[in-house]
């Protein structure tokens, strides 16, 4: 990625700054404007690979600006990150509709905003994008489900944490499901509408038309580049309003056969919907914190999932030390990956997690 142009518009000079010196750091040329006009002459006069556009400025918004790019068909295809200290999911439902490729929130991690921008200019210029163009045979996704039979071990995090991994790192289509049912978390994790949820899809009336891969995708939320999230409902619902795990078949079917990569946050409660889920998982990751009640509860359930109908193979046990370190953990079986404690953000402790992650893409794509 040595030598390629990125636009910073920012009307903060301490960002330009920062962002100017992380950008050299990695090799990137940095082409400054600290307003809308001066984007949009920038633009036209150095013709950037990216550019990474504040909203909040004086005159003209980011969205302005975006909107002038996107209209203008030298700069239409040029990709875009705002970086913005808005959070309200308004402000980034509407970045996304506006055609940009992701949303960061300030404060940002210096790490994480050179991984983002990489992503991006990866798969527009790698050989995904050159023959994007040219009719291919459609691959097969995959389905990865989080599992954990004792609560509070971070499987949602990690959840979340794996789809970043696999469509930013590895460019592919993502959907993050949540069916810790009813309630959920991932729409308050990240700040999501829980107005069009996945109950909506998994209903099973009689006036139920089959599912569409449009339909399915109109209750997904993009949160990242590649990254669409179907959140639960976030509210208690009637009993005799069960969810169809026929429906669920489907829709992983359809999804999975259109070359998506499916990820499902089960949390810890087994319902035969998230039950359903683990049958029809390519990898089911069963999560323990480490500790020995953790353990435990991981031990039990992986010598019952043969009794339950569950393919153990299929069921990879993984410690996620959220708690804090755990080398003393004992299991059964030898966990797949270790996604070591964080708590002080030092790079040896950040570069461990990013292993443990990498770990877990590499086991779902082989």
């Amino acid at each position: 990625m040595e030598g390629k142009k990125i636009l910073v518009v920012d009307d903060e000079f301490t960002i330009r700054y920062l962002v100017e010196h992380q950008l050299k750091r990695h090799g990137f040329e940095s082409i400054m404007a600290k307003d809308g006009p001066g984007a949009l002459e920038a633009a036209r006069k150095h013709q950037p690979d990216l550019i990474v556009l504040d909203i909040m400025m004086p005159n003209m918004s980011g969205f302005d600006v975006c909107r002038q790019l996107k209209a203008d068909p030298k700069s239409a295809k040029i990709p875009i990150i705002f970086l913005t200290a808005l959070s309200n999911k308004n402000d980034k439902l509407r970045a996304f509709e506006m055609g940009a490729d992701d949303y960061l929130t300030k404060p940002f991690q210096a790490d994480e905003f050179i991984a983002h921008i990489t992503a991006i200019l990866r798969r527009r210029s790698g050989p995904a994008a050159s023959a994007a163009s040219q009719p291919a045979k459609q691959e097969n996704g995959r389905i990865a489900a989080f599992y954990s039979p004792k609560g509070g071990v971070g499987v949602s995090t990690l959840a979340v944490q794996m789809g970043e991994a696999l469509a930013l790192r590895e460019g592919l289509q993502v959907v993050l499901i949540d069916l810790a049912l009813p309630l959920g978390g991932l729409a308050v994790m990240l700040k999501l509408y829980s107005a069009r949820h996945i109950l909506n899809l998994l209903s099973n009336s009689s006036e139920s038309p089959p599912l569409s891969l449009k339909e399915i995708m109109f209750f997904s939320q993009r949160h990242r580049a590649n990254l669409h999230i179907i959140p639960a409902p976030g509210y208690y619902i009637n009993p005799q309003e069960k969810p169809s795990t026929e429906r669920l078949k489907q829709l992983l079917g359809l999804l999975k056969t259109n070359g998506y990569y499916i990820l499902l946050d089960l949390n810890s409660a087994l319902t035969p919907i998230t039950f359903t889920a683990l049958q029809c998982a390519d990898k089911g990751f069963i999560l323990t914190s480490g500790q020995e009640l953790s353990n435990k509860n991981l031990d039990t359930f992986l010598s019952a999932a043969p009794k339950l109908g569950l393919n153990a193979q299929r069921l990879l046990p993984v410690i996620n030390e959220l708690h804090g370190p755990a080398d003393n953990a004992k299991l059964t079986r030898v966990p797949v990956a270790r996604i070591p404690h964080v708590s002080e953000r030092s790079r040896t402790r950040l570069w461990l997690q990013e292993q443990g992650l990498s770990k877990l893409v590499s086991v779902l794509l082989t």
